[in-house]
């Protein structure tokens, strides 16, 4: 799975490749136009600043030529610096939507295939939050066997889940959750707004305490 081109796992040090990939190298856009399982489009030339952050933890903040804002959270040093997180949002505008609702499911579900849960909190009904369990995950069965039905979460939690932290994720999800998280905005047939996010909580723990879980 890809998020703008960055997948889970990705080195943060160029010393390492993935896939014999470099991260600098999907900056510099020297890896293409045709990646699989990519949501968001590619970095490529696209990138209109980006700094690396070493506090709280290691991160880069990226943000894009079209305003979307991109976010790479780093295991621990040990653990080599690779990607547990990444995140992309498209920020709020004044100009009304104009992209069709069902256009951007297509492009979702033509990356990540079909969803694993999908639900929305009772008062947002044009709130769409879809998850996607990692497939390729080694310990895919045990993620998916975690991962609640629609009905199981409360609406305390769907109402609050677009800005939940970590522990509650882990908490609603199952403890290892791998896999893709993205809140689509419906206005009027139209994509109103949307996050999407890339996450491993097992390479999570390396950095944050996750274990007390309320």
């Amino acid at each position: 799975m890809r998020l703008v081109s960055i997948p889970l796992d990705m080195p943060e040090s160029d010393e390492v490749a993935l896939d014999q990939q470099f991260l600098e190298g999907l900056y510099n856009g020297d890896y293409g136009k045709s990646m699989p399982r990519n949501f968001g489009g590619y970095l490529g030339n696209n990138v209109k600043s980006s700094g690396l952050e070493e506090s709280p933890f290691y991160h880069i903040d990226t943000t894009l030529k079209d305003g979307r804002t991109l976010q790479l959270w780093f295991s621990s040093e040990k653990d080599g610096r690779r990607t547990f997180g990444v995140w992309m949002e498209t920020p709020w505008s004044n100009k009304p939507p104009t992209k069709p609702y069902a256009a951007a499911r297509k492009e979702l579900e033509s990356a990540y295939g079909q969803p694993d849960l999908d639900f929305s909190p009772p008062s947002l009904a044009g709130q769409h939050i879809t998850i996607f369990v990692d497939r390729m995950a080694p310990n895919y069965q045990a993620v998916m066997a975690a991962l609640p039905k629609a009905s199981q979460i409360s609406s305390k939690d769907a109402e609050s889940f677009w800005h939940c932290d970590l522990r509650t994720l882990a908490r609603i999800l199952g403890a290892n959750f791998r896999g893709a998280i993205v809140i689509q905005t419906e206005q009027k047939g139209k994509l109103g707004g949307e996050t999407a996010e890339l996450l491993d909580l097992v390479r999570a723990r390396t950095v944050f305490n996750l274990d007390d879980i309320k």
